[in-house]
């Protein structure tokens, strides 16, 4: 397995290596810069040697004259002096000259290697003579100066300057990093402390949070997500914890009448008959039981198990009068009217079994909690983003538990109360609706009738506007 580099190492090694480019580069620069301008300056330095070379030639009345012992030179100088019709004046002697002096442009210095080993820099020009003060008609003649001086010490000099810049560039990259790496490991530590901090936070300690005031404005962000998060597992936690009591509180009324019934029955001897009523009575509870295991399950399965909706035209006046038809017996125990008034050909695109749920216990609760000889209808206008709405004539509840009744285990009014639900159906309606991108809330209206409506953004595109008569 390949060894990942820390996140200390990654920057140092990011900074180094930026420095180590910017500074490589600027030396070179650097380098090519002062290389140049010590070259022009040699060549500088070589013209003006072959000016004075030249100017020991001087033209009198005689012919040309030369000053000073034929042949002297400058140490490391050799040179030759002719006039423009071949003659030779003047030249140094013992020092080997270029080679093909023939193919040299005047005035323009080139490098050449020198007879007898090593490189130079040489250097043609044409310069008049001087005048001998007896001259009165110059001829106009000119002559040929040819110079060359070894390159040795100019190489030797940019030799130890690129070592230098070399070592320049070294010593500071290492530099940079021994700083950089301390900057890094201090900016680090406080990260590893964060994480520390993090460890040390259990199941039992999820009330505590990250202090975010000695952060660095960067780990901000990220320490604020981290207590967000601590913040809804606290309050997740809390309400399984609340969930398990209250799974506990309702499962011990069944059972205890379980048991009650089977201590009464076995304490003596009974009729079949009385065996009988036992067992009716039992039977009961377990079902009772039966459902409410059912149901928190089903609650279970639609706040936790993935979710792939399969969205398909729904039609919601077929859709509500398929629910109704399964709770026709409790209408008609209950004296209930009911009115579906949704439009034929009303549809909707969504997932229609989590719909089909939705609609199946909004009614429920309507025809099982609404007062008796009442009546229950639905409504809809998709195109308002109203998907369905469920209404029952009352009792209504008050403001306050409008919101608290979508909660689990909640029975909030007497008058509303059976033992055939278990205040788990209007959690589940919620649950079911989140998954298919609606929202469910329940409201008294001016009549006196309770609503539960169901909502979702309408469709903007007018094919597909809720309420429309889907085509397709």
């Amino acid at each position: 397995m390949r060894r990942r580099w820390s996140l200390q190492r990654r920057l140092v090694g990011s900074v180094l290596a930026v420095v180590g480019v910017a500074l490589g580069t600027l030396a070179v620069v650097l380098y090519l810069w002062v290389g140049e301008t010590l070259r022009e300056r040699f060549d500088e330095d070589l013209e003006e040697e072959a000016r004075g070379v030249a100017s020991r030639v001087e033209e009198g009345p005689e012919g040309w004259e030369v000053e000073g012992e034929p042949g002297e030179r400058t140490e490391g100088l050799w040179y030759r002096v002719r006039s423009d019709d071949g003659t030779q004046l003047d030249g140094s002697r013992g020092v080997p000259g270029p080679v093909d002096l023939a193919s040299l442009s005047p005035g323009v210095p080139v490098t050449r290697s020198l007879e007898g080993g090593g490189r130079g820099r040489v250097l043609q020009l044409s310069v008049a003579p001087r005048l001998d003060e007896a001259v009165r008609s110059p001829s106009g003649r000119r002559l040929v100066v040819v110079v060359s001086r070894p390159t040795g010490p100019l190489e030797a000099i940019l030799s130890t300057l690129r070592v230098e810049l070399a070592a320049a560039t070294g010593l500071v990259s290492l530099a940079a990093a021994l700083l950089v790496g301390l900057l890094v490991s201090r900016a680090v530590r406080r990260v590893e402390t964060l994480g520390t901090e993090i460890d040390q936070i259990d199941a039992t300690g999820l009330d505590r949070r990250l202090g975010t005031e000695a952060l660095p404005v960067e780990l901000e962000p990220a320490a604020s997500k981290v207590n967000q998060l601590l913040g809804r597992l606290e309050s997740s936690f809390e309400r399984e914890r609340h969930f398990s009591a209250d799974v506990a509180h309702e499962l011990r009324t069944p059972l205890s009448g379980l048991l009650a019934i089977t201590e009464l029955n076995l304490s003596r001897e009974r009729p079949v008959a009385g065996y009988r009523a036992a067992l009716v009575e039992v039977h009961g509870i377990a079902t009772q039981m039966l459902g409410m295991v059912e149901s928190l399950l089903a609650l279970a399965r639609a706040e936790s198990a993935p979710f792939a909706p399969c969205e398909e035209p729904v039609d919601l006046k077929d859709l509500v009068d398929g629910s109704a038809a399964l709770l026709a017996e409790v209408a008609a125990r209950r004296r209930l009217r009911f009115s579906n008034r949704i439009a034929a050909g009303t549809r909707i695109r969504t997932d229609p079994r989590t719909l089909r749920l939705v609609t199946q216990n909004l009614l429920a609760n309507a025809m099982t909690y609404t007062e008796r000889g009442g009546w229950v209808t639905t409504e809809s206008d998709p195109g308002q983003g109203l998907w369905l709405l469920v209404a029952d004539s009352g009792p209504q509840l008050p403001p306050r538990d409008l919101e608290q009744i979508f909660h689990r285990f909640v029975r909030l009014d007497p008058a509303r109360l059976t033992g055939e639900h278990h205040g788990i159906g209007l959690a589940l309606v919620r649950s079911l609706c989140g998954r298919i991108g609606a929202s469910v809330s329940a409201e008294n209206r001016d009549d006196g009738s309770l609503a539960f409506a169901v909502r979702a953004e309408p469709l903007p595109r007018p094919g597909d506007l809720l309420g429309a008569p889907f085509a397709g």
